[in-house]
């Protein structure tokens, strides 16, 4: 059943004087409590992602998530503040996806196959870009103009990775210091990033995905071949 507009509080409370601050409202939202509570967001958010495969992060609206839900726009703001809350939630659940991009601790240490790991490595992000395009391209375009929760969030899915081939290039080369290792690590995922969105937004555009992929993975091979 539908929440009534009436019953949903102008301000919570999180005791009889001191209103709730703004990070535990949030908390409020994005956890809810109960079975049907839990499901009623999973729905929204599954009607947000099935609507993303039609049109623009920036076209969606409450009333539409709502009505692809086959809920109302009242218990939509039950859950989420507005549509920005509810792409932010979908954008933080695809982040275990990058931690399938190391599958074993042995991957990218191995000189025996080295190469082959690089070129998974490399089709693995680009194949997160595949499934997750327009929330990826909404989560950048978002912390590009400032907006600081998705910024965060840039940086939180991002840091296992970076950690990850971080400690890769230390090992590779041990003369080379964690500082500089890690910057490295940074300039090759802006333009493993950059190439994947690429392809995802101008594939008719772009040169052929498998020349470039296998072009990242020379890249990343030699960056891990230093002895």
């Amino acid at each position: 059943m539908d929440a009534d507009p009436s019953s949903i509080p102008k301000a919570t409370r999180t005791n009889g004087n001191a209103p709730e601050s703004k990070a535990q409202h949030q908390a409020r939202k994005f956890e809810p409590s109960g079975r049907k509570g839990k499901e009623t967001r999973r729905s929204l958010m599954l009607a947000a992602r099935q609507l993303l495969d039609m049109v623009s992060p920036l076209s969606l609206s409450a009333a539409s998530i709502s009505k692809e839900a086959g809920t109302s726009p009242a218990t939509f703001y039950v859950y989420f503040d507005n549509v920005e809350d509810i792409l932010w939630a979908i954008c933080d659940a695809i982040t275990d996806d990058t931690s399938d991009l190391f599958p074993d601790r042995s991957f990218l240490r191995r000189e025996d196959r080295l190469e082959k790991d690089a070129l998974a490595f490399v089709n693995g992000y680009c194949d997160i870009w595949s499934r997750h395009g327009p929330l990826l391209l909404y989560r950048n375009m978002e912390a590009d103009r400032g907006n600081s929760r998705f910024n965060q969030l840039v940086l939180r899915i991002g840091l296992p990775i970076l950690e990850g081939l971080t400690d890769r290039i230390v090992e590779a080369d041990p003369s080379v210091k964690r500082r500089e290792a890690n910057a490295e690590a940074v300039v090759l995922i802006a333009a493993i990033d950059r190439v994947a969105s690429a392809l995802h937004t101008w594939p008719e555009n772009s040169l052929l995905p498998d020349v470039l992929l296998k072009a990242e993975a020379r890249v990343l091979t030699r960056m891990l071949r230093r002895n």
